[in-house]
């Protein structure tokens, strides 16, 4: 092979692999279809997967990362190790730290506060 046929050769397999990479990464999941709700401009919900996420920072609920999607028990989990957090380095039982931590009904009932106005039978945003 001569040098400008090894450089065509080189050129296709690049375009080949550059492709395959491309195709593959495309994510699947595409979130076009779902029912999205926007709440009050700083979080949305989507009740096709029922998950939660906040779009602006908030001092409400500082435990969840901006554009993050969470799954109530993703929520849960968030706001219990954001409690722990402070209390981590602290020669503590585990019963004394379970006292203190939130359990997944008061997570829960947080997180029902939250989407309270939201209605996915009759999607709309909410707004102020």
């Amino acid at each position: 092979m001569s040098y400008g046929q090894n450089i065509m050769y080189l050129r296709k397999i690049f375009l080949i692999l550059f492709m395959s990479i491309f195709i593959l990464s495309c994510d699947s999941s595409d979130n076009s279809s779902n029912v999205i709700i926007k709440i009050y401009g700083y979080a949305e919900y989507d009740c096709t997967e029922n998950k939660y996420r906040i779009t602006k920072e908030t001092p409400i609920i500082p435990f969840l990362k901006i554009n993050k999607w969470y799954t109530q028990k993703q929520f849960h989990e968030a706001h219990y190790q954001d409690t722990i957090k402070l209390f981590k380095d602290m020669p503590m039982s585990e019963e004394s730290l379970k006292k203190i931590a939130p359990t997944l009904e008061i997570s829960n009932q947080i997180l029902n506060e939250l989407t309270m106005g939201v209605d996915c039978e009759n999607p709309k945003d909410i707004l102020f």
